[in-house]
C-alpha cells in the first residue's frame, strides 16, 4: 500500500524566484503605465501591490497544504464555482459587462472576478475526476460527464461576455484529458469536428442572415473579429486599441525608450496590452526576456509534472502549465495583432487582483506537487529497520 508524503528538500526555488521576479516586474510596468514615474501612485498600482503581497502568502499556503485532501471535495468546489458564476450575473454592470463581485471593506473597494477563479477550480475538479476514473477515461459516459461539467461554467462565463476566459476553460479540459491518456481516436474526432466548425463559423460570420453566430457572440465581439480579418473596414474604434499597441511596441525598437518613458497612450495598458508598454520601454530585447521568463516558468511546471509520482499531481501541474502558456501566447498574439482582441491578460504581469491570486495559487500547487512522492509500505518498513 502506498502513501503520499512531502519532502521540503525538493522545493523548487528556481520556479519560486522566476514567478516572484516576473510578478514584481509586472508591478513596476503597471506603475509605469499609470504614471508612477511622475509621482502618481494610482489606485491600480496600490491594488496590484496589495494583491501581490497577499498572493505570495496564498502561494506559500498552497505549496504546503494537503492538495490530495482538498481534491476530495471536488464536488463542493465545483458547486461553489457555479454559484459564484451565477451570482455575478446579478451584479451591477461595470463598463457594460457584469464580471465582478464587489464589496467594500474599511473604505477599500474589493472585488473578485469569478471567471478567473474558475481556472484553478476546474484544474482541481478535472484532475480529481480524471484521476478517479483513470482506468475508465475512454469510457464515453465518463467523457460525457467531463464535457458537461466543463460546458456549464463555459456557458456561464460566456454570458458575462468573457469569451477569452471561456476558451481558457476549454483548453484546460482538453490539455488535462490529453495528460490523462485519452485515446487518440477521440483526439482525431475532435480534429475532424473542429475544422468544419471553423469553416462554418467563417461562412456564418459573412452571411447576411447568420444561423448561429448571433446566438453565441455579441455584435461588438463579432466586430472585433471582422475588423481583425478586414482592418481596412475599421471604423476607428474597432481597431484603435490594436493600432496604438503596435505603435507603442514598435516605438521601443531594439532596446526601448527606458522605464517610465513610453510616449504613446495605449488603452487597457495595464491589462490586455501590457506587453506593448514593455516593448515601448524595454524594446524587443526586453519583451523577449519577459517571454523567456514565462517560458521557463511553463517548462518548470512541465518538468515537475513529468517527474511527479502522483498522478493527481501530474494532472494539476500539467493544467497549470498549459493555462500559463496559453494565456501568455494569446496575449502576445493579440498585442502583435495576430489574433482578434479578446481581452487576454499576461500571467503575473497584467493588472487584476483575481488573476494574480489565481496564478499564485496555481504555482503554489505546482510547488506542492514537486515536493510530493509516493512511499510504499515496504519502503517505510525498511526505513524503520535501519
Amino acid at each position: 500500500m502506498n502513501s503520499i508524503r512531502r519532502d521540503a528538500r525538493s522545493f523548487d526555488y528556481t520556479l519560486l524566484v522566476l514567478v516572484v521576479a516576473l510578478a514584481f516586474f509586472g508591478l513596476l510596468i503597471i506603475g509605469s503605465a499609470t504614471g508612477l514615474g511622475n509621482g502618481n501612485v494610482s489606485p491600480v498600482f496600490i491594488n496590484q501591490l496589495i494583491f501581490l503581497v497577499t498572493g505570495l502568502g496564498i502561494m506559500m499556503f498552497m505549496a504546503f497544504v494537503n492538495y490530495e485532501f482538498i481534491s476530495k471535495f471536488y464536488i463542493p468546489i465545483y458547486v461553489v464555482n457555479i454559484a459564484l458564476l451565477v451570482i455575478v450575473l446579478f451584479m451591477p454592470d461595470t463598463r457594460g459587462v457584469a464580471r465582478w463581485i464587489g464589496m467594500e471593506i474599511g473604505g477599500f473597494e474589493f472585488g473578485i472576478q469569478p471567471s478567473e477563479f474558475t481556472k484553478i477550480f476546474m484544474i482541481v475538479v478535472l484532475a480529481k475526476i480524471i484521476d478517479k476514473y483513470r482506468d475508465k477515461i475512454n469510457n464515453p459516459l465518463v467523457l460525457l460527464v467531463i464535457f458537461a461539467m466543463t460546458a456549464l461554467p463555459v456557458v456561464l462565463i460566456n454570458m458575462q461576455l468573457s469569451f477569452s476566459a471561456s476558451i481558457v476553460s476549454l483548453v484546460i479540459m482538453l490539455a488535462m484529458l490529453y495528460a490523462g491518456k485519452i485515446s487518440y481516436k477521440y483526439v482525431a474526432i475532435v480534429a475532424v469536428v473542429i475544422v468544419p466548425a471553423l469553416l462554418f463559423f467563417y461562412i456564418d460570420l459573412h452571411a447576411e442572415n447568420p444561423i448561429l453566430i448571433d446566438n453565441i457572440l455579441t455584435p461588438w465581439q463579432q466586430s472585433r473579429i471582422w475588423y481583425f480579418l478586414y482592418p481596412e473596414y475599421g471604423d476607428g474604434a474597432g481597431i484603435w486599441q490594436n493600432e496604438r499597441a503596435i505603435m507603442a511596441m514598435s516605438s521601443g525598437l531594439l532596446t526601448g525608450r527606458g522605464l517610465f518613458n513610453n510616449q504613446i497612450h495605449v488603452p487597457e495598458a495595464t491589462n490586455d496590452f501590457i506587453l506593448s508598454i514593455i516593448g515601448a520601454e524595454f524594446g524587443f530585447i526586453g519583451s523577449v526576456a519577459v517571454l523567456l521568463v514565462a517560458l521557463l516558468i511553463v517548462l518548470r511546471c512541465l518538468m515537475i509534472a513529468h517527474r511527479s509520482e502522483v498522478f493527481l499531481g501530474k494532472l494539476i501541474a500539467t493544467g497549470v502549465a498549459v493555462t500559463i502558456a496559453f494565456q501568455a501566447f494569446t496575449h502576445v498574439a493579440i498585442n502583435a495583432w495576430l489574433l482578434p482582441n479578446t481581452g487576454m491578460n499576461f500571467p503575473f504581469v497584467s493588472s487584476g487582483g483575481s488573476s494574480l491570486w489565481v496564478f499564485m495559487a496555481m504555482i503554489g500547487l505546482v510547488l506542492n506537487v514537486g515536493m510530493t512522492r509516493e512511499y510504499s509500505m515496504f519502503e517505510d518498513m525498511g526505513t524503520k529497520e535501519r
